[in-house]
């Protein structure tokens, strides 16, 4: 997926820049056209410049004012662009990021990705995995106000405090990667306790990162299992390859004999096998999971050793109740 995004982005980026190369080909035709004074100042300013390359080429030293020569030309054509109507950079070369010239790439001789390609590269991982808009669900955007700060009934915390330690948890686990210990992160807590929102802002900081992350529903992995068991296509093995894996609302899709539990066992222990990392979210109790999918595989999803336990409740954002 990865690679086909990456594609993608170089694809857009070279029709980014023949898009602003026609662009430049067209104003300097207008400038031709209506106002060869113009046009004559520019070609005065490019022979500045060419005969100034051929002395280098021919071993003699440029002209010492050649920059002052260069300045009096062109603003020259600035004056003369602004009399008749036209921004005074009409004749500029025509660039989206002035860093990379829209190559995307910067740097010499190493190249490396430019700010804006990394940008509009992350943008479509975000938006390939399900993330939603940029930066509405990030570490930076998160609000403790949001939460009741009154100390919850039977506890000694608010629910501020507790997200506030959640949040701390979660942040650090994603700049970490995949250095962290335990490797798994298991969030189980009542509906709009902010379990989803940390999925999300997680997911966002590793791709910043440039981790491999892949977050998917309850439901897409329960397809995903399906079409494996039935030998349809190879889905099941992007889940256990992919470095971290991210599931949502794991206990809302529907059992299916053979299938869900055998999978998600298969899942969890293929991946814990391999030491990559697994971070789920659910609505169920501890208890109820291994109701739901047996003690033999929430043993693995809870063990201390290779997993972390991470306890919302208070108050249902969404609704208001609690």
């Amino acid at each position: 997926m990865r690679e086909d995004l990456l594609e993608q982005v170089n694809r857009e980026f070279a029709e980014r820049r023949a898009r602003n190369e026609q662009t430049e080909s067209e104003r300097r035709r207008e400038i031709r056209e209506r106002h060869p004074d113009i046009a004559s100042l520019a070609r005065e300013r490019e022979e500045l410049i060419f005969s100034s390359l051929r002395g280098i080429l021919d071993g003699k030293p440029s002209a010492a004012d050649l920059p002052e020569q260069m300045e009096r030309v062109s603003a020259r054509i600035r004056l003369a662009l602004r009399e008749n109507g036209y921004p005074e950079n009409y004749l500029a070369p025509v660039r989206d990021c002035p860093y990379c010239g829209d190559t995307g790439y910067v740097g010499e001789p190493v190249r490396q990705m430019c700010e804006c390609m990394k940008k509009a590269y992350q943008t479509k991982l975000r938006t390939a995995i399900g993330l939603p808009g940029e930066g509405r669900e990030t570490f930076e955007q998160y609000d403790e106000t949001r939460f009741p700060a009154e100390r919850m009934k039977d506890k000694t915390y608010s629910q501020r405090q507790l997200n506030a330690a959640v949040r701390g948890v979660c942040e650090q686990w994603a700049d970490t990667w995949p250095n962290q210990q335990p490797r798994d992160l298991l969030l189980s807590g009542p509906s709009g306790t902010g379990k989803t929102w940390f999925l999300h802002a997680m997911a966002a900081r590793l791709i910043e990162r440039d981790c491999r992350v892949l977050l998917i529903s309850a439901y897409a992995f329960l397809e995903i299992a399906r079409d494996s068991y039935l030998e349809r296509d190879g889905g099941l093995e992007e889940l256990i390859e992919t470095p971290v894996l991210m599931i949502d609302d794991l206990g809302s899709e529907p059992l299916m004999k053979n299938i869900t539990v055998e999978q998600l066992f298969r899942l969890i222990n293929e991946r814990q096998v391999r030491n990559l990392a697994t971070v789920i979210s659910t609505n169920l109790s501890v208890q109820k999971l291994r109701e739901r999918y047996t003690e033999r595989t929430v043993s693995r999803i809870t063990d201390p050793r290779t997993s972390n336990v991470l306890l919302l409740s208070g108050q249902d954002l969404r609704t208001g109740r609690g």
